[in-house]
């Protein structure tokens, strides 16, 4: 395989080329030779910024393509890593590229989704969101309008659970086409004060890596509280300061679009909210939505559904949410059907799956 000869003199390593290299990702492999024992140092960062000084010091002026090997000479001299993105290709660096570190032993604690499937008009409502996610995508999709100041960076998605935040989200990244970071905010969490920071650096180095992104963090409120209510942890504190600095990251984060999502915006740290530049309610479906989710999930089931009164039923699931018409009413009712050998699923069965979710609802009130 190709390499970057170590460079002596440093200006043996340059060659004429008008390309400036933009971005460069490196992965550390170690050393070519080893005396001894097996161990080796694993090289990771937890400031890509420091990282980005630290190299550009010692390789500015280098021509690189995917593949090359790059040895350090500073701190572990002769310490290897290994170029897996060079853009553009067989590019120069300059004291403007942004060069990245990529450690495969530091794995974010996201569910990271390179496709989705999702589609804008698969949700029913909620027109608000998807004219914003309209908006991101035009935004995306051009890199000369991403690069201005107009552009999107901070979302706020709130409103009761069960209506389509995250569905938004995956729909949102299926039409940008892009990677989107699916993130339980209380994964960030880390057992020792200092880790939850830790892992949001690596969430947007990584996001970075992966631009253009998008990255959803759901149940923001159970990190980013009010102050007053954040010393519970003493980490939550660093945490949340941790995540401003990085929503504030304008030049470092272009090409990624921050998503959080809550149902008690009110909770949230008035620090954290301020960031947000545009907050899109979802709310319960209304009673032609509330139809339109029905029909939805009734023609999707394995058995058909037969002289149903959607009507009779919609009525009397005022202030449902769309997962709980899906959850207790549909899919409640092809169990029933499963259970018993039905061939088809008829007014009974929804009536059961009403009465018996009244009944939980009636409970979990009585017990709250």
């Amino acid at each position: 395989m190709e390499h970057q000869s170590k460079i002596k003199p440093k200006q043996e390593a340059f060659a004429k080329t008008s390309l400036k290299m933009n971005k460069l990702v490196l992965t550390p492999v170690g050393y070519p030779l080893k005396v001894g024992d097996d161990s080796s140092p694993y090289l990771s960062t937890d400031d890509p910024s420091l990282f980005q000084h630290y190299a550009r010091s010692q390789w500015i002026g280098l021509v690189v393509k995917n593949g090359n090997f790059l040895f350090d000479s500073l701190l572990f001299p002769d310490y290897a890593f290994r170029a897996i993105t060079v853009e553009p290709k067989n590019s120069q660096i300059t004291k403007n590229t942004q060069i990245f570190l990529y450690s495969e032993q530091k794995i974010d604690p996201a569910n990271k989704v390179s496709q989705q499937h999702t589609t804008l008009s698969e949700i029913v409502g909620q027109q608000n969101a998807k004219e914003k996610c309209q908006i991101i995508s035009k935004f995306l999709s051009n890199k000369e309008l991403m690069k201005s100041h107009w552009a999107p960076k901070n979302i706020l998605f709130w409103g009761p659970p069960g209506n389509g935040k995250t569905m938004m989200a995956k729909a949102l990244s299926h039409n940008i086409k892009s990677t989107i970071f699916l993130i339980k905010a209380s994964d960030l969490l880390g057992v020792y004060v200092g880790d939850g920071a830790r892992k949001i650096k690596n969430l947007y180095a990584e996001a970075r890596r992966s631009a253009p992104a998008v990255k959803f963090i759901d149940e923001l409120d159970s990190i980013a509280l009010k102050r007053n209510y954040q010393s519970i942890r003493g980490d939550v504190v660093e945490l949340v300061s941790t995540l401003l600095g990085e929503m504030d990251g304008i030049d470092t984060n272009q090409g990624i679009i921050t998503v959080g999502s809550t149902n008690q915006p009110k909770l949230l740290d008035s620090a954290i909210l301020s960031r947000f530049e545009d907050l899109i309610e979802f709310k319960d479906p209304n009673h032609f939505e509330r139809r339109e989710i029905l029909n939805l999930y009734a023609n999707l089931s394995p058995i058909p559904f037969v002289e149903i009164s959607w009507d009779l039923i919609v009525q009397q699931t005022a202030h449902w949410s769309g997962r709980d018409l899906k959850e207790k009413i549909i899919k409640s009712a092809i169990h029933y059907a499963v259970l018993y050998d039905r061939t088809k699923i008829t007014m009974k069965e929804l009536n059961d799956s009403l009465l018996k979710a009244n009944i939980f609802n009636e409970n979990l009130t009585y017990y709250s």
